[in-house]
């Protein structure tokens, strides 16, 4: 069972691996802005989830 706080560390600990990717990769290529536009949606729906349980 995923929880509020496994999820919080599990964003945590996937958020600082994608950001050291994007910091690897050519600022033009795909990988690139799909890596980009996964960590955008990732939270947008870590920070919905957290809004609307409350």
């Amino acid at each position: 069972m995923i929880t509020y706080h496994s999820l919080g560390y599990y964003g945590l600990f996937v958020g600082l691996g994608a950001v050291v990717l994007l910091t690897l990769l050519p600022n033009g290529s795909r990988a690139h802005r799909l890596l980009s536009r996964a960590v955008l949606a990732a939270l947008l729906v870590t920070a919905a989830i957290v809004g609307l349980s409350y």
